[in-house]
């Protein structure tokens, strides 16, 4: 699988940026700004789990295929 980051405009904060989540050509993902931090959107999340370390980490595990 090939993944690709691109660092896009923010579509309703202008003055913000995003970054979108791409595999094989296929937008899989978006990191955006949040109030509170920052909001990861998706319809392929199948698993979130926290590694140990520091600094800790999200792993947010993306399915092939749309989980309904």
């Amino acid at each position: 699988m090939d993944y690709e980051f691109k660092i896009v405009p923010h579509s309703v904060l202008p003055s913000k940026q995003a970054v979108e989540c791409w595999r094989d050509g296929v937008f899989v993902a978006g990191i955006y700004p949040h109030e509170d931090g920052i909001r990861i959107v998706s319809k392929y999340i199948d698993g979130v789990k926290y590694e140990s370390g520091s600094p800790r980490a999200l792993v947010v595990k993306l399915s092939k295929e749309i989980s309904v």
